[in-house]
Order: structure tokens, then C-alpha cells, then sequence
């Protein structure tokens, strides 16, 4: 996520934002929160990687709305924890796509 929105800030502006970088490192952590024990080290890259585009996304429309949130929390927790929670429905796809499993052997397709 760091790395992601570090990217997307040098396109944009064509200068380094070292806080951006921080910011997008929390969004992604906050984004694979929900669903860290529920799916594989790939589908988390990408949770996470996602997660850097819905906070920099977040991000720039509190800032059109002018919207004063300086340390951008509202974007890194706000935005982030609703994507994780749609990332731990998305993502979590156990042995296919209609099987869905805990982290702690609970699962709902038991008898089938």
C-alpha cells in the first residue's frame, strides 16, 4: 500500500510525500485487517494494494470537499476498514467460490 500511493503521489505532483507513504503503509495494514485469517498471501497483496487506491481516493475527496483532516485518518480508517470489510466477503473464497471458511475450522457448506 506504501509503495502504491507513494507512486500515485509522484505522478501526480512530481514530488516525494514521505507521509503519503506512511499513510498508504496504515491502508494497507487496515485493509487485510478483517480478512487476515480468512485469505491467502495473494488475494491480501491485493486487498491491500486496493486499499492504497481507496485511500488516496478518500484522500483527495476530503480534500475537494475541504474537508480538514490533517493527518488523513478519516481516509486510512474510514475508507480502508469499509473496504476490508467488503475485502473479507470478496476474497475469502476456501476451496471455490461458493465455500466459505474460519480461520478456526468453523465452516457453513459442512455436511456437503
Amino acid at each position: 500500500g506504501g509503495i502504491a500511493v507513494f507512486m500515485i503521489r509522484y505522478a501526480m505532483l512530481r514530488k516525494y510525500d514521505v507521509g503519503g507513504l506512511c499513510n498508504g503503509i496504515l491502508a494497507g495494514l487496515v485493509s487485510i485487517t478483517a480478512a487476515c485469517a480468512n485469505v491467502e498471501s495473494f488475494s491480501a497483496f491485493f486487498i491491500g494494494l486496493i486499499g492504497a487506491f481507496v485511500y488516496q481516493g478518500a484522500s483527495m475527496l476530503l480534500q475537494k470537499f475541504k474537508v480538514d483532516d490533517p493527518v488523513d485518518a478519516v481516509p486510512v480508517h474510514g475508507a480502508c476498514g469499509m473496504w476490508g470489510v467488503l475485502a473479507a466477503g470478496l476474497f475469502d473464497w476456501g476451496a471455490g467460490m461458493d465455500h466459505y471458511h474460519g480461520w478456526n475450522g468453523w465452516d457453513c457448506m459442512k455436511n456437503e
